[in-house]
């Protein structure tokens, strides 16, 4: 099979994968994808043994690269492991997709800088505090010293569609007439999943390279975030308590004073929308009644 036209999504099954590949349909714009679930519907493909040769017998026109060892502990409780996949098994994909005509990109990471300056833009220096952070600035840096035609995307906290993980835990807790705990030392400057989609997809088809931002403008703290949605989706904002995390609940290392990223790049050049934060969460907040999960 030669299709020089269609596109590979590595991880098809992740969070990103999934919503890039709903993207891409609604687009017309062809894709396979790969997944290291053997029963999954897609080409078998697990970095941690790699066998690279499904992905041989097609040549493709671009590829996004959305499969990681994404949990920030895991990384850092095994760093062997978590950088044999997100570094060495990604960095040989990336070259084997190059040898091959394909244009890339890579989902990156704002845990690349430490968290210090405030909005640090594409040219700031980086400094990562974590393992996970210096995993995805490892590949960063090959990328660009190899010149492999890759676009690198770092994006802040990415948000599903649906109400997942602490925001659910809020919204239940509220809902029972229970208190919800949420931090004040700690922010989040989210973006949806759907615009992390559109942007790789603008970043793949358009064949761009260099460092891009996707941010929201500014960031909230989850304590400010619980309040919003207690008064979005009229859940007592009274039961929302502030408390500030310990070193022993989460380490300063995944902890970042400073969490926005300047994003003017990709607006400028390829018109995507940034959003303030408040408008990303009333986003999701306002589906949460409507949630089958939360029924």
């Amino acid at each position: 099979m030669t299709d020089e036209g269609i596109g590979l999504i590595v991880g098809g099954n992740s969070l990103v994968g999934s919503a890039l590949k709903t993207h891409c349909q609604q687009r017309s714009i062809a894709v396979e994808i790969t997944s290291r679930r053997p029963k999954s519907a897609g080409l078998f493909l697990d970095l941690d043994h790699p066998d690279f040769a499904p992905i041989d017998r097609s040549r493709y026109g671009f590829a996004v690269v959305c499969a990681a060892v994404t949990d920030m502990r895991a990384c850092q409780d095994e760093p062997d492991r978590s950088r044999r996949i997100n570094v060495a098994s990604t960095l040989t994909l990336l070259r084997r997709l190059a040898e091959r005509g394909a244009h890339a990109v890579f989902l990156s990471s704002s845990q690349v800088f430490d968290g210090e300056t405030p909005d640090p833009d594409e040219q700031a220096a980086t400094c990562p505090k974590n393992e996970y952070g210096a995993q995805k600035l490892a590949v960063e840096q090959a990328i660009v010293a190899e010149g492999l035609p890759a676009a690198i995307l770092r994006v802040t906290k990415v948000l599903a569609a649906e109400p997942v993980g602490v925001f659910k835990g809020w919204f239940e807790a509220l809902s029972r007439g229970k208190p919800a705990q949420a931090a004040t030392n700690m922010a989040l400057s989210p973006v949806t999943v759907s615009d992390v989609a559109d942007a790789a997809t603008r970043l793949a088809v358009g064949r761009h390279r260099g460092i891009w931002h996707l941010s929201a403008r500014d960031a909230i703290s989850y304590y400010a975030a619980a309040r919003l949605m207690a008064q979005k989706c009229r859940l007592p904002a009274s039961l929302v308590h502030g408390e500030g995390l310990s070193e022993s609940q989460v380490p300063a290392i995944y902890r970042h004073r400073y969490v926005a990223l300047a994003s003017d790049k990709i607006s400028g050049r390829l018109g995507m929308p940034v959003r303030q934060a408040q408008e990303v969460l009333d986003g999701l907040f306002s589906r949460f009644p409507q949630s089958a999960a939360m029924r």
